[in-house]
Protein backbone atom coordinates (compact mmCIF):
# COMPACT_ATOMS: atom_id res chain seq x y z
CA UNK A 1 0.00 0.00 0.00
CA UNK A 2 1.39 3.39 -1.00
CA UNK A 3 1.49 6.30 1.39
CA UNK A 4 -1.20 8.21 -0.50
CA UNK A 5 -3.52 5.21 -0.57
CA UNK A 6 -2.99 4.56 3.15
CA UNK A 7 -3.91 8.15 4.00
CA UNK A 8 -6.85 8.06 1.58
CA UNK A 9 -8.30 4.92 3.21
CA UNK A 10 -7.93 6.53 6.62
CA UNK A 11 -9.71 9.70 5.45
CA UNK A 12 -12.55 7.64 3.95
CA UNK A 13 -12.90 5.64 7.18
CA UNK A 14 -13.09 8.78 9.29
CA UNK A 15 -15.60 10.34 6.88
CA UNK A 16 -17.82 7.25 7.05
CA UNK A 17 -17.70 7.30 10.84
CA UNK A 18 -18.63 10.99 10.99
CA UNK A 19 -21.42 10.44 8.44
CA UNK A 20 -22.91 7.49 10.31
CA UNK A 21 -22.62 9.00 13.79
CA UNK A 22 -24.18 12.26 12.59
CA UNK A 23 -27.19 10.50 11.06
CA UNK A 24 -27.64 8.34 14.18
CA UNK A 25 -27.54 11.46 16.36
CA UNK A 26 -30.29 13.02 14.22
CA UNK A 27 -32.65 10.05 14.60
CA UNK A 28 -35.57 11.14 16.85
CA UNK A 29 -35.89 9.05 20.00
CA UNK A 30 -38.96 6.89 20.45
CA UNK A 31 -40.13 7.16 16.85
CA UNK A 32 -41.25 4.02 15.04
CA UNK A 33 -39.31 0.73 15.25
CA UNK A 34 -36.20 0.54 17.38
CA UNK A 35 -33.38 0.53 14.85
CA UNK A 36 -29.69 1.13 15.50
CA UNK A 37 -29.00 4.10 17.78
CA UNK A 38 -26.09 6.34 18.58
CA UNK A 39 -25.64 4.34 21.79
CA UNK A 40 -25.12 1.22 19.67
CA UNK A 41 -22.46 2.87 17.49
CA UNK A 42 -20.33 4.65 20.08
CA UNK A 43 -19.12 1.50 21.91
CA UNK A 44 -17.65 0.01 18.71
CA UNK A 45 -15.74 3.15 17.68
CA UNK A 46 -12.39 2.15 19.29
CA UNK A 47 -11.88 -0.68 16.77
CA UNK A 48 -12.25 1.33 13.52
CA UNK A 49 -10.41 4.31 14.99
CA UNK A 50 -7.39 2.29 16.12
CA UNK A 51 -7.30 -0.13 13.18
CA UNK A 52 -7.61 2.60 10.55
CA UNK A 53 -5.11 4.83 12.36
CA UNK A 54 -2.55 2.05 12.78
CA UNK A 55 -3.06 0.95 9.17
CA UNK A 56 -2.37 4.48 7.95
CA UNK A 57 0.67 4.76 10.23
CA UNK A 58 2.17 1.48 9.00
CA UNK A 59 1.32 2.41 5.39
CA UNK A 60 3.14 5.72 5.84
CA UNK A 61 6.16 4.32 7.68
CA UNK A 62 6.39 1.00 5.79
CA UNK A 63 4.96 1.54 2.27
CA UNK A 64 4.00 -1.75 0.67
CA UNK A 65 3.56 -3.58 3.99
CA UNK A 66 0.71 -6.09 3.69
CA UNK A 67 -0.20 -5.88 7.37
CA UNK A 68 -0.80 -2.15 7.06
CA UNK A 69 -3.22 -2.79 4.21
CA UNK A 70 -5.12 -5.41 6.21
CA UNK A 71 -5.42 -3.12 9.21
CA UNK A 72 -6.70 -0.31 6.98
CA UNK A 73 -9.39 -2.65 5.66
CA UNK A 74 -10.11 -3.86 9.20
CA UNK A 75 -10.80 -0.24 10.13
CA UNK A 76 -12.73 0.53 6.95
CA UNK A 77 -15.19 -2.35 7.41
CA UNK A 78 -16.69 -1.25 10.78
CA UNK A 79 -16.60 2.38 9.62
CA UNK A 80 -18.76 1.36 6.67
CA UNK A 81 -21.01 -0.54 9.09
CA UNK A 82 -21.57 2.62 11.12
CA UNK A 83 -22.37 4.60 7.97
CA UNK A 84 -24.88 1.98 6.79
CA UNK A 85 -26.49 1.87 10.25
CA UNK A 86 -26.84 5.64 10.26
CA UNK A 87 -28.34 5.70 6.77
CA UNK A 88 -30.81 2.92 7.57
CA UNK A 89 -31.93 4.30 10.93
CA UNK A 90 -32.28 7.88 9.69
CA UNK A 91 -34.05 6.76 6.54
CA UNK A 92 -36.55 4.61 8.43
CA UNK A 93 -37.15 6.61 11.59
CA UNK A 94 -36.80 10.29 10.70
CA UNK A 95 -39.25 12.60 8.99
CA UNK A 96 -37.08 12.55 5.89
CA UNK A 97 -37.16 8.98 4.51
CA UNK A 98 -34.20 7.91 2.40
CA UNK A 99 -34.43 5.60 -0.64
CA UNK A 100 -33.83 1.88 -0.02
CA UNK A 101 -33.33 2.43 3.72
CA UNK A 102 -34.82 -1.01 4.42
CA UNK A 103 -32.24 -2.60 2.09
CA UNK A 104 -29.50 -0.73 3.95
CA UNK A 105 -30.88 -2.09 7.23
CA UNK A 106 -30.86 -5.60 5.74
CA UNK A 107 -27.22 -5.22 4.64
CA UNK A 108 -26.28 -3.90 8.07
CA UNK A 109 -27.92 -6.89 9.77
CA UNK A 110 -25.63 -9.50 8.19
CA UNK A 111 -22.51 -7.69 6.94
CA UNK A 112 -20.91 -7.23 10.36
CA UNK A 113 -19.09 -10.53 10.00
CA UNK A 114 -17.15 -8.97 7.11
CA UNK A 115 -14.81 -7.66 9.79
CA UNK A 116 -13.93 -11.27 10.53
CA UNK A 117 -12.59 -11.81 7.01
CA UNK A 118 -9.85 -9.22 7.46
CA UNK A 119 -9.18 -10.54 10.97
CA UNK A 120 -8.62 -14.03 9.47
CA UNK A 121 -6.27 -12.59 6.87
CA UNK A 122 -4.33 -10.84 9.61
CA UNK A 123 -4.16 -14.05 11.64
CA UNK A 124 -2.88 -16.20 8.78
CA UNK A 125 -0.61 -13.66 7.05
CA UNK A 126 1.06 -11.88 9.96
CA UNK A 127 3.88 -10.81 9.96
CA UNK A 128 5.20 -11.26 6.40
CA UNK A 129 1.91 -11.15 4.46
CA UNK A 130 2.35 -14.56 2.80
CA UNK A 131 0.16 -17.69 2.90
CA UNK A 132 3.12 -20.03 2.63
CA UNK A 133 1.69 -22.84 4.76
CA UNK A 134 -0.99 -25.22 3.51
CA UNK A 135 -2.79 -25.09 6.85
CA UNK A 136 -2.94 -21.30 6.56
CA UNK A 137 -4.66 -21.51 3.17
CA UNK A 138 -7.04 -24.17 4.49
CA UNK A 139 -7.82 -22.11 7.58
CA UNK A 140 -8.50 -19.01 5.51
CA UNK A 141 -10.80 -21.03 3.25
CA UNK A 142 -12.70 -22.27 6.33
CA UNK A 143 -13.05 -18.70 7.55
CA UNK A 144 -14.31 -17.40 4.21
CA UNK A 145 -16.82 -20.24 3.71
CA UNK A 146 -17.99 -19.98 7.33
CA UNK A 147 -18.51 -16.24 6.95
CA UNK A 148 -20.55 -16.70 3.76
CA UNK A 149 -22.74 -19.35 5.41
CA UNK A 150 -23.26 -17.07 8.41
CA UNK A 151 -24.23 -14.24 6.03
CA UNK A 152 -26.83 -16.47 4.40
CA UNK A 153 -28.30 -17.61 7.72
CA UNK A 154 -28.79 -13.99 8.83
CA UNK A 155 -29.88 -12.71 5.43
CA UNK A 156 -32.84 -15.08 5.00
CA UNK A 157 -34.03 -15.45 8.59
CA UNK A 158 -37.65 -14.24 8.78
CA UNK A 159 -38.95 -11.67 11.23
CA UNK A 160 -37.06 -8.69 12.56
CA UNK A 161 -33.53 -8.01 11.40
CA UNK A 162 -30.51 -8.81 13.53
CA UNK A 163 -29.21 -5.63 15.24
CA UNK A 164 -32.22 -3.70 13.86
CA UNK A 165 -35.04 -4.73 16.18
CA UNK A 166 -38.45 -3.72 14.90
CA UNK A 167 -37.35 -3.65 11.24
CA UNK A 168 -38.73 -6.55 9.23
CA UNK A 169 -36.44 -8.57 6.97
CA UNK A 170 -37.46 -7.76 3.37
CA UNK A 171 -35.88 -11.01 2.13
CA UNK A 172 -36.84 -13.36 4.96
CA UNK A 173 -37.78 -16.89 3.93
CA UNK A 174 -40.51 -18.42 6.09
CA UNK A 175 -40.63 -22.13 6.82
CA UNK A 176 -36.87 -22.70 6.38
CA UNK A 177 -35.86 -22.80 10.03
CA UNK A 178 -34.06 -26.12 9.60
CA UNK A 179 -31.98 -24.72 6.73
CA UNK A 180 -31.09 -21.60 8.71
CA UNK A 181 -30.03 -23.66 11.73
CA UNK A 182 -27.95 -25.94 9.48
CA UNK A 183 -26.20 -22.95 7.87
CA UNK A 184 -25.45 -21.36 11.25
CA UNK A 185 -24.24 -24.68 12.67
CA UNK A 186 -21.95 -25.33 9.70
CA UNK A 187 -20.59 -21.80 10.03
CA UNK A 188 -19.87 -22.39 13.72
CA UNK A 189 -17.96 -25.60 12.97
CA UNK A 190 -15.91 -23.83 10.28
CA UNK A 191 -15.13 -20.96 12.66
CA UNK A 192 -13.80 -23.43 15.24
CA UNK A 193 -11.67 -25.03 12.53
CA UNK A 194 -10.41 -21.59 11.54
CA UNK A 195 -9.30 -20.83 15.09
CA UNK A 196 -7.58 -24.21 15.49
CA UNK A 197 -5.76 -23.90 12.16
CA UNK A 198 -4.89 -20.29 12.98
CA UNK A 199 -3.24 -21.31 16.26
CA UNK A 200 -1.36 -24.10 14.48
CA UNK A 201 -0.24 -21.68 11.77
CA UNK A 202 1.06 -19.13 14.25
CA UNK A 203 2.96 -21.85 16.10
CA UNK A 204 4.58 -23.14 12.91
CA UNK A 205 5.41 -19.60 11.75
CA UNK A 206 7.07 -18.95 15.10
CA UNK A 207 9.28 -22.03 14.72
CA UNK A 208 10.39 -21.01 11.23
CA UNK A 209 10.70 -17.27 11.84
CA UNK A 210 13.87 -15.28 12.39
CA UNK A 211 14.54 -13.58 15.69
CA UNK A 212 12.80 -10.42 14.47
CA UNK A 213 9.83 -12.42 13.21
CA UNK A 214 9.54 -14.21 16.55
CA UNK A 215 9.47 -10.88 18.38
CA UNK A 216 6.73 -9.66 16.05
CA UNK A 217 4.66 -12.79 16.63
CA UNK A 218 5.12 -12.42 20.38
CA UNK A 219 3.72 -8.90 20.24
CA UNK A 220 0.79 -10.10 18.13
CA UNK A 221 0.03 -12.90 20.58
CA UNK A 222 0.36 -10.51 23.51
CA UNK A 223 -2.21 -8.17 21.96
CA UNK A 224 -4.53 -11.10 21.26
CA UNK A 225 -4.28 -12.39 24.83
CA UNK A 226 -4.90 -8.92 26.24
CA UNK A 227 -7.96 -8.63 24.00
CA UNK A 228 -9.32 -11.98 25.21
CA UNK A 229 -8.60 -11.10 28.83
CA UNK A 230 -10.25 -7.70 28.47
CA UNK A 231 -13.30 -9.25 26.83
CA UNK A 232 -13.63 -11.77 29.68
CA UNK A 233 -13.37 -9.02 32.28
CA UNK A 234 -16.05 -7.05 30.43
CA UNK A 235 -18.67 -9.80 30.60
CA UNK A 236 -19.64 -9.23 34.28
CA UNK A 237 -20.42 -5.59 33.41
CA UNK A 238 -23.53 -6.81 31.58
CA UNK A 239 -25.23 -7.13 34.96
CA UNK A 240 -24.92 -3.33 35.31
CA UNK A 241 -25.31 -2.17 31.73
CA UNK A 242 -24.79 -4.14 28.52
CA UNK A 243 -23.43 -0.98 26.90
CA UNK A 244 -20.50 -1.10 29.32
CA UNK A 245 -19.78 -4.65 28.18
CA UNK A 246 -19.70 -3.53 24.55
CA UNK A 247 -17.38 -0.66 25.40
CA UNK A 248 -15.05 -2.96 27.33
CA UNK A 249 -14.95 -5.55 24.55
CA UNK A 250 -14.32 -2.90 21.89
CA UNK A 251 -11.47 -1.40 23.91
CA UNK A 252 -10.06 -4.88 24.46
CA UNK A 253 -10.14 -5.72 20.75
CA UNK A 254 -8.43 -2.41 20.01
CA UNK A 255 -5.36 -3.82 21.79
CA UNK A 256 -4.65 -6.00 18.73
CA UNK A 257 -4.01 -3.13 16.25
CA UNK A 258 -1.86 -1.37 18.85
CA UNK A 259 0.19 -4.53 19.41
CA UNK A 260 0.56 -4.97 15.65
CA UNK A 261 1.82 -1.39 15.34
CA UNK A 262 4.51 -2.06 17.95
CA UNK A 263 5.38 -5.39 16.31
CA UNK A 264 5.88 -3.82 12.88
CA UNK A 265 7.49 -0.53 13.89
CA UNK A 266 9.17 -0.99 17.30
CA UNK A 267 9.32 -4.70 18.09
CA UNK A 268 12.73 -4.40 19.85
CA UNK A 269 11.60 -1.68 22.23
CA UNK A 270 10.24 -3.70 25.16
CA UNK A 271 10.76 -7.05 26.85
CA UNK A 272 7.77 -8.78 25.32
CA UNK A 273 8.47 -12.10 27.09
CA UNK A 274 7.66 -10.54 30.45
CA UNK A 275 4.39 -9.12 29.09
CA UNK A 276 3.35 -12.46 27.57
CA UNK A 277 4.23 -14.26 30.79
CA UNK A 278 2.11 -11.90 32.87
CA UNK A 279 -0.77 -12.00 30.38
CA UNK A 280 -0.82 -15.81 30.43
CA UNK A 281 -0.59 -16.00 34.21
CA UNK A 282 -3.19 -13.38 35.03
CA UNK A 283 -5.47 -14.49 32.19
CA UNK A 284 -5.50 -18.06 33.51
CA UNK A 285 -5.94 -16.81 37.08
CA UNK A 286 -8.83 -14.54 36.11
CA UNK A 287 -10.59 -17.31 34.20
CA UNK A 288 -10.15 -19.74 37.10
CA UNK A 289 -11.45 -17.23 39.65
CA UNK A 290 -14.48 -16.43 37.46
CA UNK A 291 -15.32 -20.13 37.05
CA UNK A 292 -14.89 -20.74 40.79
CA UNK A 293 -16.98 -17.68 41.67
CA UNK A 294 -19.98 -18.52 39.49
CA UNK A 295 -19.77 -22.24 40.26
CA UNK A 296 -19.65 -21.44 43.96
CA UNK A 297 -22.75 -19.27 43.69
CA UNK A 298 -24.71 -22.00 41.92
CA UNK A 299 -23.64 -24.80 44.26
CA UNK A 300 -23.94 -22.84 47.49
CA UNK A 301 -27.33 -21.41 46.58
CA UNK A 302 -28.62 -24.91 45.89
CA UNK A 303 -27.24 -26.17 49.22
CA UNK A 304 -28.17 -23.19 51.39
CA UNK A 305 -31.56 -22.26 49.94
CA UNK A 306 -33.53 -24.48 52.39
CA UNK A 307 -31.69 -22.87 55.33
CA UNK A 308 -31.21 -19.25 54.24
CA UNK A 309 -34.43 -18.81 52.29
CA UNK A 310 -32.73 -17.29 49.24
CA UNK A 311 -30.56 -14.70 51.02
CA UNK A 312 -27.24 -13.41 49.69
CA UNK A 313 -25.10 -15.64 51.92
CA UNK A 314 -24.11 -17.82 48.96
CA UNK A 315 -22.83 -14.78 47.03
CA UNK A 316 -20.85 -13.53 50.03
CA UNK A 317 -19.35 -16.96 50.71
CA UNK A 318 -18.44 -17.45 47.06
CA UNK A 319 -16.80 -14.02 46.98
CA UNK A 320 -14.71 -14.75 50.08
CA UNK A 321 -13.69 -18.15 48.71
CA UNK A 322 -12.68 -16.60 45.38
CA UNK A 323 -10.54 -13.98 47.14
CA UNK A 324 -8.85 -16.71 49.17
CA UNK A 325 -8.06 -18.64 45.97
CA UNK A 326 -6.32 -15.75 44.17
CA UNK A 327 -2.77 -16.34 45.43
CA UNK A 328 -2.79 -20.18 45.25
CA UNK A 329 -4.24 -20.12 41.75
CA UNK A 330 -1.77 -17.42 40.62
CA UNK A 331 1.19 -19.47 41.89
CA UNK A 332 -0.09 -22.61 40.17
CA UNK A 333 -0.69 -20.69 36.94
CA UNK A 334 2.81 -19.18 37.11
CA UNK A 335 4.35 -22.61 37.61
CA UNK A 336 2.35 -24.10 34.73
CA UNK A 337 3.21 -21.24 32.35
CA UNK A 338 6.92 -21.47 33.22
CA UNK A 339 6.97 -25.22 32.64
CA UNK A 340 4.86 -25.20 29.47
CA UNK A 341 5.96 -22.05 27.62
CA UNK A 342 9.32 -21.17 29.19
CA UNK A 343 10.69 -24.65 29.73
CA UNK A 344 14.34 -23.81 29.12
CA UNK A 345 14.28 -20.93 31.61
CA UNK A 346 12.32 -23.02 34.09
CA UNK A 347 14.82 -25.89 33.82
CA UNK A 348 17.76 -23.49 34.13
CA UNK A 349 16.35 -21.90 37.29
CA UNK A 350 15.59 -25.30 38.80
CA UNK A 351 19.09 -26.57 37.93
CA UNK A 352 20.73 -23.56 39.57
CA UNK A 353 18.60 -23.98 42.68
CA UNK A 354 19.58 -27.63 42.97
CA UNK A 355 23.25 -26.75 42.41
CA UNK A 356 23.17 -24.15 45.20
CA UNK A 357 21.72 -26.76 47.57
CA UNK A 358 24.44 -29.30 46.70
CA UNK A 359 27.17 -26.65 46.92
CA UNK A 360 26.42 -25.92 50.58
CA UNK A 361 27.45 -29.45 51.62
CA UNK A 362 30.32 -29.98 49.18
CA UNK A 363 33.94 -29.66 50.38
CA UNK A 364 35.80 -31.39 47.53
CA UNK A 365 37.12 -28.72 45.14
CA UNK A 366 37.27 -31.09 42.17
CA UNK A 367 33.67 -32.10 42.77
CA UNK A 368 32.64 -28.45 42.93
CA UNK A 369 34.43 -27.78 39.64
CA UNK A 370 32.76 -30.73 37.94
CA UNK A 371 29.35 -29.71 39.29
CA UNK A 372 29.84 -26.11 38.14
CA UNK A 373 30.84 -27.11 34.60
CA UNK A 374 27.89 -29.47 34.42
CA UNK A 375 25.43 -26.78 35.53
CA UNK A 376 26.81 -24.29 33.00
CA UNK A 377 26.45 -26.85 30.21
CA UNK A 378 22.88 -27.67 31.25
CA UNK A 379 21.72 -24.06 31.53
CA UNK A 380 23.48 -22.01 28.83
CA UNK A 381 24.77 -24.91 26.65
CA UNK A 382 28.14 -23.43 25.58
CA UNK A 383 30.38 -24.97 22.93
CA UNK A 384 33.21 -25.28 25.43
CA UNK A 385 33.27 -24.88 29.22
CA UNK A 386 36.14 -24.78 31.70
CA UNK A 387 37.04 -23.49 35.15
CA UNK A 388 40.27 -21.66 35.96
CA UNK A 389 41.34 -21.89 39.59
CA UNK A 390 43.96 -19.49 40.87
Amino acid sequence: MSRRLAVAVWIVSMALIVFGVTLLALVPAGRGPAGATLGDALPILPLPLTAAGVGALIGWQRPGNTVGRLLSLLGLAPALQIAIAGYASFGLLSEHPLPQANIAAWIFSWSGSTIGLFAYLLLFEFPDGRLSLRRARLGLACGVVGTVLFWLSLAIIPGTLFNMSGVQNPFGVAGQEALIIALAGAAGVLFVGTIVLGASTVRERYKRASHRGQLQLKWFLAGTMLAVLGAMLSLPLAAIDFGLTKVGMSLAIAAIPIAVAIAILREHLYDIDALINRALVYGATTASIAIAFFSGIVVLQALLRPVTGGSEIAVAASTLASVALVQPLRKRAQSFVDRRFYRSRYDAARTLDEFSVRLRDEVDLDAVRAELVGVVRDTVQPTHAGVWLR
